[in-house]
């Protein structure tokens, strides 16, 4: 399910525009074995299929399934909801600064210099 759906996004996330979970773009995600489940959506099934074997970012999710962060954030919290997915670490504070994520954000801009 690669690539941009044809369903609008308040089609996919069943007009929910908020997600039951606090996800920084950030956020890495792994699959918990887990098979996907009768009632998921193909891109449900998708975040937990590129989520298998290696963590992804909430970022890197949203990107793949061609759909705004929002729309990723809300189906990543339905995957957490179910114990589907868990986070590879565990969330820090939103308030809190990425130092990490800066020192990239620098490096990167000096290589545009």
């Amino acid at each position: 399910m690669p690539g941009r759906s044809p369903l609008r996004p308040y089609a996919l996330t069943a007009g929910r525009t908020r997600p039951t979970r606090d996800l920084r773009l950030t956020d890495c995600l792994l699959a918990v074995a887990a098979t996907p489940r009768q009632t998921w959506t193909p891109e449900h099934q998708a975040l937990h299929l590129w989520c298998t074997g290696a963590p992804c970012s909430v970022a890197e999710l949203a990107g793949r399934l061609g759909q705004p962060t929002q729309v990723a954030r809300v189906l990543v919290s339905d995957l957490l909801d179910q114990t589907a997915l868990s986070f590879v670490t565990a969330p820090t504070d939103p308030d809190e600064p990425d130092v990490d994520l800066l020192e990239r954000c620098l490096h990167g801009l000096r290589a545009l210099q």
